[in-house]
């Protein structure tokens, strides 16, 4: 049984975890044990550059600590996106090395979607393997979202896959709020409406996911879904309405929160929430409320508030806040999870 009690500046939680030993079946398709991964049938695939990810990481506006650059007003995020706190991107780690930027076909938005994924080094085909989706925030790339400093190192020590999705564009919400129809894109069936930005946003990732557990042994019941600020609204939305899939979620900064009344479709999916105390971005409010409600269902959940703390900073230069999702997803699996019958 997993339980979790929820306090506003620090976890207190509890954990029994039944084991189930599982065997795992490769596909014949997957890559060899040692081989360099490649893209699924018809994707294309690049290696990163140290070049393409310094540049992704824009207008740098401070030290990569978060201290004042000599000579640069520091950045004020009480004006909003463009004062949030921006450093250069480090020299890339060896994990970072093999980050793989990424194209599909989608056919519902007539248009080649870029992706990022991240494979680790001691990925072997005859073992099946957890997968994490990470959703970026409201005008970042999937590149820079998987660039926040720990992701890929913990995905290396830990033994995950990491799939970036772009989610149609940089500003389509996952799919968890109404959109506008694409003129560029396919018309739905059954209609003359061609398909809107946010149901292209959730198409795009679910179609991803598909094509990835496809092309490898990705373990069915370690499945995790993550995000930051929009991304966290994705997470809340997709990890509800696909509440099956999921062996655990994480929103971090999470716009919106859960939608009124739907609480216990979380109730089979343990949650991760981490907000910044002083978020001037997504009001960590949001975040309160949505512990509110998981704890009035008996929903699984852990939530930690950061003091100090505003929006961004503190996770995507945060390694050791990054870690505290890998080691959540690290105990949770619907193989090993019992979860409270009420």
């Amino acid at each position: 049984m997993l339980t979790c009690e929820s306090h506003v500046n620090g976890p207190a939680w509890k954990a029994v975890l039944l084991l189930v030993v599982a065997m795992p079946v490769a596909p014949a398709y997957a890559q060899r044990a040692g081989e360099a991964p490649r893209a699924a049938s018809g994707n294309t695939c690049t290696a990163i550059t140290q070049a393409h990810a310094d540049a992704s990481a824009g207008t740098v506006n401070v030290n990569h600590d978060g201290t004042p650059i000599a000579g640069n007003p520091a950045p004020d995020i009480s004006h909003g996106f463009s004062g949030i706190p921006r450093s250069a991107q480090p020299t890339l780690t060896a994990s970072q090395q093999r980050i793989l930027e990424c194209m599909h076909r989608l056919a519902e938005a007539s248009a080649d979607i870029p992706y990022t994924l991240f494979v680790p080094s001691t990925y072997d085909p005859k073992k099946s393997v957890p997968l994490v989706v990470d959703l970026h925030g409201l005008n970042i790339t999937p590149l820079q979202q998987i660039l926040f400093d720990g992701t890929t190192d913990f995905a290396e020590r830990y033994g995950f896959i990491v799939l970036a999705p772009m989610g149609f564009n940089v500003s389509s919400w996952w799919g968890s709020r109404a959109g506008t129809p694409v003129a560029t894109a396919a018309v739905k069936p059954g209609g003359d409406v061609r398909y809107s930005n946010t149901e292209l946003a959730e198409i795009d990732t679910m179609t991803l996911l598909t094509e990835i557990r496809e092309q490898y042994a990705i373990d069915s019941d370690r499945i995790y879904l993550m995000g930051h600020s929009m991304g966290g609204a994705g997470t809340y939305y997709l990890g509800g309405k696909y509440n099956d899939i999921w062996a655990g979620l994480a929103s971090i900064s999470g716009a919106g929160g859960i939608a009124d009344g739907t609480a216990v479709r979380y109730k089979s999916v343990p949650m991760l929430i981490m907000h910044g105390a002083k978020d001037s971005i997504v009001q960590p409010a949001t975040s309160r409320r949505t512990v509110a409600a998981l704890q009035a269902v008996g929903a699984p959940h852990i939530y930690l508030e950061f003091p100090d703390q505003d929006h961004e900073f503190w996770i995507r230069r945060g390694a050791a806040q990054m870690e505290k999702v890998f080691l959540f997803f690290s105990l949770v699996s619907k193989r090993t999870t019992v979860l409270p019958q009420k």
